[in-house]
């Protein structure tokens, strides 16, 4: 695409609309930020309140860093240490929330997907082998997990009930699929500035197709993976080739400017010193003792 779609000008002429439109530019910063607090509510709404919000921002927000920095989702693990060793919770706890949290976060960008999918019309197919595949997966990984490690499986069970019980179930799912819903903020706005047309709901769908092809990335902030699942949704909505890799590039610009920004942000507020954020990239996993 890049040989065959890119223009500089365009881009360029992309880029300087933006900023000549600072109250869409900085809607699109604010919205995008709130999305992290709904995510940060959620975190400690999951772990019943105990962490401080600003811990869980702190958390959320060095993950958004550092896999815009590395070619790895390896933020989690820093998201994981930033909770344990600022508010004393558990290792083990922490982990199974982040985990379960970014479960979650599939399941709402899956079914924003799918409600996109039927509700816009899109002409698609079940991947039904594909869907089998995974559940089988899923299964033979369960057996194993509560065959050879049932302490493990019976603990994590017991904080996912914890975690869960009552309304905070809701409220988790509420903030979380709201938090995806605003994200898409920054590619309606992006859309926006180019003079095309494109409903809150097309983005919300756009946005959550485009995410989801980002789950394994191996590049900094999903780069590739992103502009390729961008310009598939987009052309869906009768937008050309060529315009809706140019909005990819200009919407991925704005998403990593501000990872940069709030990561900066992040260790001017609570400093980390790079070789310990190394150690805690290099862990690699919780016991099932």
């Amino acid at each position: 695409m890049t040989v065959q779609y890119f223009n500089g000008e365009w881009i360029m002429e992309g880029i300087k609309a933006m900023i000549q439109s600072p109250f869409t530019l900085t809607a699109i910063f604010l919205i995008y930020f709130l999305s992290f607090c709904l995510k940060s509510i959620a975190w400690k709404v999951y772990l019943n309140g105990r962490p401080r919000f600003s811990t869980c921002l702190l958390g959320v927000i060095y993950s958004l860093f550092i896999n815009h920095v590395l070619p790895v989702k390896a933020g989690d693990l820093v998201r994981m240490k930033v909770l344990s060793t600022r508010d004393n919770i558990g290792g083990e706890e922490s982990a199974h929330s982040v985990i379960i949290l970014r479960l979650l976060d599939i399941f709402c960008l899956i079914g924003l997907t799918m409600i996109g999918l039927f509700v816009l019309g899109v002409d698609f197919k079940i991947p039904t082998t594909l869907i089998t595949i995974g559940f089988i997966i899923i299964g033979l990984f369960l057996v194993i997990v509560v065959r050879f490690f049932p302490a493990f499986f019976k603990r994590q069970v017991e904080l996912l009930k914890k975690g869960l019980r009552g309304k905070n179930g809701m409220i988790i799912l509420i903030a979380v699929s709201t938090s995806w819903v605003l994200e898409a903020a920054v590619l309606y706005g992006t859309v926006t500035i180019y003079h095309r047309d494109l409903s809150v709901l097309e983005a919300v769908f756009a946005n959550s197709v485009t995410v989801s092809g980002q789950i394994f990335q191996i590049t900094p902030g999903g780069i590739a993976n992103y502009e390729s699942f961008l310009v598939f949704a987009l052309r869906l909505f009768g937008i050309t080739i060529q315009e809706g890799y140019t909005i990819a590039i200009v919407t991925h610009a704005v998403k990593f400017f501000f990872s940069y920004v709030a990561g900066i942000m992040a260790i001017i507020i609570y400093p980390i010193p790079f070789n310990t954020m190394l150690s805690w990239i290099r862990v690699k996993g919780v016991r099932g003792r």
